[in-house]
């Protein structure tokens, strides 16, 4: 009965989101799409059968919990609603940057400050693993763990990443969320095509540090695994960015002019928030593949030499949520 229902549930979840995708792009990006047209109308029943596929997949089939470990269904139905939230997110993305060519920050910085909050919340949602309890009397003791910043999240952990009262913990977190503020908030020029609308969801410059540094301390001062949950996602969001940075800086100064937009890396910054660093480190090299066969299409189908990176991001992160189990074990 709880399957049936928590079914039923999905299924809404994924209609309201699919009503908030057009809402907040749809209607807003694209005011020229009529109120009756087929995307007005199928969106949403889209977004709920995509729902309904990935609460199949993460909980009545247990497709990213690794063979032999256990995950209570609470569990299992946070992880999803962690995920379908961050897929919608990446709908919004791709949406928007395959219409316009940009990611507006409007998406990635409340994207960024909800993954921290949700994994300082519940750090059970990021991705699972099996963790290894050494036994001097047996061969090692499997347990069911998640994927965080230097491995398994309740194994061994660097004592300079404690949390209060160790100061050099706070220290970190608070540089690399002051890091991703400077840089992912700055205002940019191509934001300005979005509209009054969606900058002043981001112009607040302000209020967005001092809820971010806000869900720092906080989490700081709570401590234990809501600590190395918040600590995971700053790491992914650090680490998924600057890989970004450096490859975009890279393929820029060998082609001579900009081979990525900043947005692809306040993109990569939120999905890294999300989900961590090492899921995003295989994201970027399934978005090499993804945009290479994207490129080829648009060529021979259009005669399109550019195209926006931003959905081969994005649908690298997703198949990296949905392959989990295969592509880690």
């Amino acid at each position: 009965m709880a399957t049936v229902i928590g079914s039923i549930l999905a299924a809404v979840a994924g209609l309201v989101g699919g009503r908030l995708l057009v809402a907040g792009v749809g209607r807003l990006v694209e005011p020229s799409i009529p109120p009756g047209s087929r995307a007005m109308l199928w969106t949403p029943v889209v977004a709920a059968a995509a729902a309904l596929s990935l609460w199949w997949w993460e909980v009545l089939c247990r497709g990213l919990v690794p063979e032999g470990a256990d995950a209570s269904l609470a569990m299992l139905a946070t992880r999803f609603a962690l995920h379908g939230t961050l897929f919608l997110l990446l709908a919004a993305a791709t949406w928007v940057d395959l219409r316009h060519r940009i990611i507006p920050d409007a998406i990635t910085v409340p994207g960024v400050l909800a993954g921290l909050a949700a994994l300082a919340a519940w750090p059970d949602g990021l991705l699972p693993v099996i963790r290894e309890v050494p036994r001097s009397f047996a061969p090692p003791l499997r347990e069911a763990d998640v994927l965080g910043f230097v491995g398994p999240l309740r194994g061994p952990w660097p004592t300079w990443l404690e949390p209060a009262p160790s100061l050099a913990g706070l220290a970190i977190a608070i540089v690399a969320f002051t890091v991703w503020w400077l840089v992912g908030t700055e205002p940019g020029v191509s934001e300005t095509r979005m509209g009054a609308w969606w900058r002043r969801l981001v112009a607040p410059r302000p209020l967005v540090a001092i809820t971010g540094a806000g869900v720092v301390v906080t989490t700081w001062l709570v401590g234990g695994d809501h600590w190395r949950g918040l600590v995971s996602a700053l790491g992914g969001l650090a680490v998924s960015a600057g890989m970004v940075w450096l490859t975009r800086a890279g393929a820029s100064r060998a082609l001579g002019r900009e081979a990525m937009g900043l947005g692809d890396v306040t993109l990569m910054a939120m999905v890294g928030a999300w989900l961590g660093w090492q899921p995003c480190v295989l994201a970027c090299f399934l978005a090499v593949f993804i945009g290479l066969a994207h490129g080829v299409a648009q060529l021979v189908l259009h005669s399109e030499t550019e195209l926006p990176f931003g959905p081969s991001l994005c649908l690298g992160a997703a198949l990296v949520v949905v392959g989990w189990r295969p592509l880690w074990g």
